[in-house]
């Protein structure tokens, strides 16, 4: 033997008592450890469902405001164009020239169609909108062309993606949700 495990032996009361109370320190020593971490992950744990929740709450409130920006835009163009087509029919202002026209027409001119409900329809051109961008993102297609394709800015067109991303990951079960238990 070695000098140092005959230095070590020595200070050990009888040979097997020693190794074995020195090893049941060790492992008591690990357990101890072991535990801690399992406690801190469990609490880090706990905090991803109420972080969950912020996220999604912040989400739907951004989402929300964008719709409502929209409506309010879509509302004030109607507004302008209904304006624009009293003046000219009024002789306010002169009428557009007719490759002008061709291109956008007037409201009073558009043929009258009855939707089912607006709120439905606009749903539903949303929903469209929705996949379309969904659909371009997954083809490789860059933010700025989807944006100019869809008439919409890029920042929305990446919310757009983001929005879908979180309800794809909420159909998703929970990885974590047995560690929680």
């Amino acid at each position: 033997m070695t000098r140092w495990t005959e230095i070590l032996m020595s200070h050990m009361t009888p040979w097997p008592i020693g190794v074995l109370f020195t090893a049941s320190a060790v492992s008591f020593l690990f357990g101890i450890i072991g535990t801690v971490m399992l406690l801190r992950v469990r609490r880090t744990l706990q905090a991803v469902p109420r972080l969950q929740e912020r996220l999604d709450t912040l989400t739907n409130s951004v989402a929300l405001l964008t719709d409502t920006t929209e409506a309010c835009f879509r509302a004030l163009s109607t507004q302008v164009e209904f304006m624009r087509a009293a003046a000219v029919a009024s002789g306010h202002i002169p009428a557009p020239p007719v490759k002008a026209r061709a291109q956008a027409p007037l409201p009073a001119t558009a043929p009258a169609q009855e939707p089912i409900s607006e709120t439905q329809a606009e749903v539903t051109a949303r929903k469209a909108r929705q996949r379309r961008v969904v659909g371009a993102a997954r083809r490789g297609e860059a933010l700025a062309a989807i944006a100019a394709r869809e008439d919409l800015a890029e920042t929305e067109v990446a919310l757009r993606l983001h929005v879908n991303q979180q309800h794809q990951q909420a159909a998703e079960p929970a990885r974590y949700g047995s560690l929680l238990s």
